[in-house]
């Protein structure tokens, strides 16, 4: 979706994740032999899927979601879906951690143009091992420091 499409939908966090999205396809198209912007299919987005990017080392193109949420080295994500606005009741459906058919995901900070990637079933699989959430859990998300030495052969920082 476009930054306007998700500020409309989602407010101020649709507004910073665009900006997010815009921020990380310039920087993939000065990383990657192919850029493919799926922000616009329905398809992709309702699989959590915004670029794909390819080499043309590589047979295919890797799949991927950016979310606007890294601060410093910490980070989100969607454990299971939050509860509701009134917070009288929690909803185990699993979050977007679980349901995205992404390869990838890139967590960014626009302002301090700073960004890190995972690969998702690496992290599944990691997460799975330790059955639990990993840091406190807030309204179905968890916090992640992407620093800590649990991670250090998981998370990538690129920028």
């Amino acid at each position: 979706m476009s930054t306007k499409s998700l500020q409309e939908k989602f407010g101020s966090a649709g507004l910073k994740g665009g900006k997010a999205e815009e921020w990380l396809y310039k920087k993939l198209t000065h990383v990657y032999d192919e850029v493919i912007d799926l922000r616009e299919d329905w398809k992709a987005q309702i699989d959590g899927i915004d670029f794909g990017i390819k080499k043309d080392s590589w047979r295919n193109p890797y799949f991927l979601d950016c979310k606007g949420n890294l601060k410093g080295d910490y980070f989100y994500i969607e454990f299971n879906k939050g509860g509701d606005k009134y917070r009288e009741k929690f909803h185990a459906a699993p979050g977007w951690f679980w349901k995205s058919k992404s390869d990838r995901i890139y967590h960014v900070d626009v302002a301090n143009g700073k960004a890190c990637w995972y690969s998702l079933p690496d992290m599944r699989r990691l997460v799975s091992q330790m059955n639990c959430c990993i840091g406190p859990l807030n309204d179905g998300c968890c916090r992640i420091n992407g620093k800590e030495e649990l991670f250090k052969d998981i998370i990538q920082w690129v920028w």
